[in-house]
Order: C-alpha cells, then sequence, then structure tokens
C-alpha cells in the first residue's frame, strides 16, 4: 500500500526592503534585496490511499466460467503449452515429532526450478535443498527428470549420501500429481478438454468469502475448487488421499496473491499445502514464463538410465503422493516397495528380518511369534507375515511392538492388528494408535478396512518396564529415556542377550550423538541389561555391544 505525503518544503520567503524616508524629502532609491527566507516546515502525511479491489467477473457465469474468468480466460488455459519458475519454500515432515501432538518438524528449505512442458511432456524439478531434520544441515542437489511416463532422480537427494536413481512409477505419479495440484491450471486445461468431469458442488466460505465448489473427477478421489465468487480466483483445493498409518487424509492447497504473467495467464506467488490439517509445504514463486519455448534436452534421461513404468506402481503413487514428497524432500526418500525379506538367525528362534531401509524382529516363543516393529506400509506387512507364516506355520504372531510413535515405524501395523495380534506400544503413544487403527481407509482399503476387528492395545508405562513370559524365551520390554520420541521402547531376549532398538543407533551408519549415548545410558545405568548384539530397526547389519560402545566412542 502506498502513503502520499504532504507537500514537502513551503514557499520561498520573498523579502522586501523598505526605504524610511524623510517627512517630506524625495523617496530613496531601493536597498538591496534581502536574503532568502528559511524553508517551511514539511506538511503533515497524507492519508493512506484505499486498497485496490479486485476485478469482478460477471455474476451471471457459471462456477466454471468463473474460474477460467479468474485466471485469465479460456483461450489463454487451451494455449498453455509450457511453464517455468523460480520457487523458494520449506518443507515440514508429519509423524517425527517427540510426542504425537506436537508440532510438525521442519525437514528442508529449499529452491526449485520447474520446466514443465506439454509437447515434450516432460517435467523437471531442479533442487538445491538444505536439509535440516534433526537438526541436520546438509545441503543436497538433485533434478527429478519426467520424459513421459518415467523418469529418473539426478544427483543426490538423500542426505545418507545415495546417488540418484530411475524413478519407480510411484514416485513418478508423485511428482506428476504434486505438480498438478500446486499449479491448478492443469486442471483447468483438463476441464477445457473434457467439461463433464467438472460438477457444481454448491457453496463454502474461505476467509469470510463465497466461494463456488467445483467437484473435479480423479483416480483417486474428488478434486474440489473453491472458486472465489468475487473475482473467480482459485483459492484453495481440497482432496483426499492415503496415507499409510492415517489412512484416509485430508489433501488442502491453498493459493494467495495471484499475479498475471505475460501471457494473460495467472498465477499463485505463494502456495501452501496441508495435509490432515497442518502445513507441510510452503512456497514463494518468482521468474513465472508460460509458452516460453524449453529446451527439450531438459527431458533428456542420463545415460544409462532404464527406468520402466509400472501401472500399478504409479496408481499406488497417485494415492499416496505425500508420503513420497515427504520423504524425499527430508533427504530419506522412500519409494517402491520394500517386499523382499532377507532373515538372519542371531540365535535360534531370533531372527533380524531386514528389508531395503526398515528392519524388524521375530521372536518364537513356545506357541506363538513375537514380532517387533511393523514398518512402513501394507506390502511390507504381508511380506512379513508371509515369511513368518511360511517358516512356523503353527505358530500365529501373538504380539506385535511397535517402538514409537513415527509414521515410518507403524504404517504395517493395521495389517496384523487385522490378523489378530495384540498392539504393544509406550503409553504416549495410546491415543495416537487408538485413532489410527479406528481411522476409515476407503482412498486404498487395507486388510482392516475390508475385514475391521478391534484393536487390542496394551501399553509399557513410562519408565516402566513388561516382559511376556515363555519357558523357552521370554521377551522383556523396556521404556528408552531418550530425546528422540516419547514413550520410546526397546526389546530384549535376555537368554540370548539380544536387543532391538529403532532410530537411537543405526548399525553400519553414523550413530547420531544424543539418541546413541541415551541409548547406552538407558542399557546400562537404567536397566543394567547385559547385551550381546544389537538389531536395529535400520541400519546395514546387526552389531556387537563391543562395536556400539566403539561407534559412540566408548
Amino acid at each position: 500500500m502506498k502513503t502520499f505525503r504532504g507537500s514537502g518544503s513551503g514557499l520561498l520567503a520573498l523579502s522586501l526592503v523598505v526605504a524610511l524616508s524623510g517627512c517630506k524629502g524625495p523617496e530613496g532609491p531601493a536597498g538591496p534585496a534581502g536574503a532568502d527566507g528559511t524553508d517551511g516546515t514539511d506538511g503533515t502525511d497524507g492519508m493512506d490511499g484505499m486498497d485496490g479491489m479486485d476485478v469482478a467477473v460477471d455474476p451471471t457465469l457459471t462456477p466454471v466460467e468463473k474460474a477460467f474468468a479468474g485466471i485469465g480466460g479460456q483461450p489463454a488455459v487451451e494455449a498453455l503449452t509450457s511453464y517455468t519458475y523460480v520457487a523458494d519454500g520449506t518443507r515440514w515432515i508429519p509423524g517425527e515429532q517427540f510426542l504425537p501432538e506436537d508440532q510438525l518438524l521442519e525437514a528442508a528449505t529449499f529452491t526449485v526450478t520447474v520446466n514443465w512442458d506439454a509437447a515434450a511432456d516432460g517435467l523437471r524439478l531442479d533442487y538445491d535443498r538444505l536439509v535440516t531434520l534433526f537438526g541436520l544441515n546438509v545441503p543436497l542437489t538433485s533434478s527429478d527428470i519426467i520424459d513421459g511416463d518415467v523418469g529418473t532422480v539426478t544427483g543426490s537427494e538423500s542426505f545418507l549420501g545415495f546417488p540418484g536413481a530411475d524413478m519407480v512409477s510411484d514416485r513418478w505419479a508423485s511428482d506428476r500429481k504434486a505438480q498438478r495440484l500446486m499449479n491448478p491450471v492443469l486442471i483447468l486445461a483438463d476441464i477445457a478438454a473434457d467439461p463433464t468431469i467438472a460438477t457444481d458442488a454448491g457453496v463454502g466460505l474461505l476467509d469470510g468469502s463465497v466461494h463456488h465448489l467445483v467437484a473435479v473427477a480423479d483416480a483417486v478421489a474428488p478434486i474440489t475448487l473453491w472458486v472465489n465468487a468475487q473475482n473467480g480466483h482459485i483459492d484453495r483445493l481440497s482432496t483426499l488421499e492415503n496415507d499409510w498409518v492415517h489412512r484416509d487424509s485430508a489433501l488442502d492447497v491453498f493459493f494467495y496473491g495471484w499475479q498475471p504473467s505475460a501471457s494473460g495467464l495467472l498465477y499463485p506467488a505463494e502456495v501452501f499445502v496441508a495435509f490432515g490439517g497442518e502445513v507441510v509445504h510452503e512456497e514463494a514463486r518468482s521468474s513465472y514464463a508460460v509458452n516460453e519455448a524449453i529446451d527439450p534436452t531438459l527431458f533428456d534421461l542420463p545415460a544409462g538410465a532404464a527406468p520402466v513404468f509400472d501401472a500399478t506402481a504409479a496408481a499406488r503413487g497417485e494415492a499416496n503422493h505425500e508420503w513420497h514428497q515427504n520423504w524425499s524432500m527430508a533427504g530419506l526418500p522412500l519409494d517402491g516397495e520394500q517386499v523382499y525379506v532377507a532373515p538372519t538367525e542371531i540365535q535360534p528362534g531370533v531372527w533380524w528380518l531386514a528389508g531395503g531401509s526398515h528392519h524388524s524382529m521375530i521372536i518364537e516363543q513356545a506357541n506363538s511369534l513375537v514380532l517387533v516393529e511393523a514398518p512402513l506400509d501394507d506390502a511390507r506387512a504381508e511380506a512379513i507375515a508371509g515369511w513368518a507364516a511360511a517358516t512356523y506355520p503353527t505358530k500365529p504372531i501373538a504380539y506385535v511392538i511397535s517402538t514409537h510413535h513415527h509414521d515410518d515405524h507403524n504404517g504395517g501395523l493395521r495389517t496384523f492388528v487385522a490378523l489378530g495380534a495384540t498392539v504393544i506400544c509406550g503409553e504416549a503413544a495410546l491415543d495416537f494408535h487408538t485413532t489410527h487403527f479406528r481411522a476409515p481407509s476407503t482412498v486404498y482399503p487395507d486388510m482392516l478396512a475390508l475385514a475391521p476387528v478391534s484393536a487390542t492395545i496394551v501399553t509399557v508405562p513410562a519408565g516402566g518396564s513388561m516382559t511376556l513370559p515363555d519357558a523357552v524365551r521370554p521377551v522383556e520390554i523396556y521404556d528408552v529415556n531418550n530425546v528422540h520420541a516419547a514413550g520410546m521402547l526397546m526389546v530384549y531376549a535376555p537368554n540370548e542377550q539380544v536387543l532391538f532398538e529403532s532410530d537411537l543407533y543405526n548399525p553400519g551408519l553414523p550413530p547420531i550423538p544424543p539418541w546413541a549415548l541415551g541409548l547406552h545410558a538407558s542399557i546400562v545405568n537404567d536397566w543394567g541389561l547385559t547385551v550381546a548384539t544389537i538389531a536395529g530397526g535400520h541400519g546395514t547389519s546387526t552389531s556387537t555391544f563391543a562395536e556400539f560402545l566403539t561407534a559412540i566412542g566408548m
């Protein structure tokens, strides 16, 4: 808003000299000019001008017609061939807080250059990230390159240093969907091509303003455009998608500061993405250009790339797109399905079940099995359940222990609830698990949604422990005093001296000092355990206790 000031200086003073004359003598000559007077004081500030008003669209237009008018007109949408822009922003990650109800943790700040070309069917996202999750400050440079129905990642998006690779189709679909949701001009282009996909869904209030609701058909769930009744701007977009823990989850995108581009199309200067009611992404855009020629080689995949399109994986990525965006932006991409179970029998009846990034442990008892950790998603859980059934066909999984409430360690729990297992968790996670076991799952129905049962949950008190007795292999569960997650548990097989823990120490990878030192204090000082082998929920192998001490400098 501009402020207008009053006159900046007073008028120049004019000095006149009046000559004194005698009573009757003639008038004398004029005296010399006097010196200039001083400037006058500044005037008071003028009143603020009124805010500019958005141009109103024709109120007789239909909601869809208003949306086209508010973005620059349907002809401009239909003429769209490309766009490019730069965005600077911040990403937060859900499900990694100390307490489930805490504010989300910042995952990364980023700058991304976006190039999209309709004719080439190409999308390129060039990222410079600074991963800040858990106090890290790791710079990463990578590019997501999509050419038609395949893509690859170049550079490194992993703070563990792993190089980019061919995209699994779930990540490809996630990137494509993120662009569509954050650039609603692409949805309007779909409507222009097929008007039948859009229907009038009534009206709603947003920030005190009336908005038309336009429901757009989508493969996963309808997408609702909130079209401002006054100016036609799309101020919000709403839909549903799946989350492996929370299942049906609201996804909302908010658009602010619509600006005209040189072509006449408007674009949002600021975009905010909310997932499950919490903001996970914000970005401010600049250098926005429409319909300018883009070098087609930008979308060429690097030499040696050989990605393959998989329709099933692509559908999964569409339904779970935020999962992939969350973890790739945090420097820990979790694409594809980890269905390969690599078992290591640490001691008779005690198995470390390795996956790609997340691992579990199974302990055989006299009549049943105890599973420690059900990470990631439905597919990983079903793979573990399949291995257990093949290895111990007469012994069901009676208990599944969740070490802590973080989302990546709990995406498979519902599968084991459906199979009849009792869940054991820290008391800080009780409400969290109770809620997500009851969550509706219509977008991507899982075993529990298809055959609902009530969950049985047992908690380990803060500072306490629990034992699952058995004549051969009792299992002890201990609360861990730590700074990573409230209600953290570690699981101990005392006869075999094997301990399982997650996140606090990742054998084969560099330890994070506060977490690993807290684990050591809990093992030695709080509970006095004699540990021979540590199996981690992450890591490249198991570890001896001596190796653990060396890793943490003891």
